[in-house]
């Protein structure tokens, strides 16, 4: 089971540094909004719900195609610091929720966008249930979520060092096809690729995870790391350096596009 509240506080010590750090994120996020299938034309939905709207680097989108919007994130200290941050002209309201169990009521949205947030539910049918629940009929969701695979170069690394999680795992594209399947939604879009970020340092990549929150692992070995291992997961990182002497570090992204028939 994942701890949620271990997650939400993880983001909300992130805030601060989370959007010098999100490139992925960010990345994603213009990937996916080329899924919408009116763009970001003015007005284009009633209602907009932005899921785990993190610092909020989508609202300012968002909010030029919704007459109205509302912002969705598990960690209170991330939903503050978007709200603080970004000064929108288009009624916006903040709710501090769980995507599994949404404090939403049931055909009250036309859109709900959710960028890289979804991996941190114990089981994807939950929110896209939820979401199915809150679309009215016709609404879209469309999401962005990590695939396995993602993260391998950690995983490769650490590998050979013990046997203890260090790494999230995340479900694969026969997984997420079920859930989409269970959700009862009409799936218009599914699409997989893989976005490399490269680093110069492992201490650069350990700190681009740590900056955005993701360093929280699920079922994670109590036991600390010595610095033995620490040197050996280091040298083995080391070893994956490419021809112009970086670092690679794989996500694989899946991004898809619902629609409630």
């Amino acid at each position: 089971m994942i701890d949620k509240n271990a997650v939400a506080r993880c983001f909300g010590k992130a805030a601060a540094s989370y959007d010098q750090h999100a490139i992925l994120q960010r990345l994603s996020s213009d990937n996916l909004l080329q899924y919408l299938p009116s763009g970001v034309n003015e007005h284009a939905y009633t209602t907009t719900v932005d899921l785990g709207c993190g610092s909020g680097a989508l609202l300012p989108v968002l909010a030029k195609c919704s007459k109205q919007l509302i912002a969705v994130d598990l960690s209170f200290g991330m939903l503050a610091h978007a709200q603080k941050h970004h000064q929108l002209t288009t009624p916006t309201y903040w709710l501090n929720g769980d995507a599994e169990a949404l404090p939403l009521p049931s055909n009250s949205i036309d859109l709900c966008v959710s960028n890289l947030a979804l991996q941190w539910c114990d089981d994807l049918t939950m929110p896209l249930i939820e979401v199915s629940r809150c679309l009215k009929q016709g609404g879209l969701m469309l999401f962005s979520t990590l695939v396995a695979g993602s993260l391998d170069e950690l995983t490769q690394s650490w590998s050979t060092v013990n046997a203890h999680r260090h790494v999230n795992r995340f479900l694969s594209e026969g997984e997420i096809k079920a859930a989409l399947l269970k959700s009862g939604l009409s799936v218009e879009t599914f699409h997989v690729e893989i976005q490399t970020m490269y680093y110069s340092s492992v201490k650069e990549v350990m700190h681009s995870l740590k900056g955005i929150g993701a360093n929280h692992v699920h079922d994670k070995n109590e036991k600390p790391t010595t610095q033995g291992e620490l040197r050996a997961f280091k040298a083995n990182y080391e070893t994956l350096r490419d021809n112009q002497g970086l670092l690679p570090l794989s996500y694989k992204l899946a991004y898809c596009l619902l629609r409630k028939r």
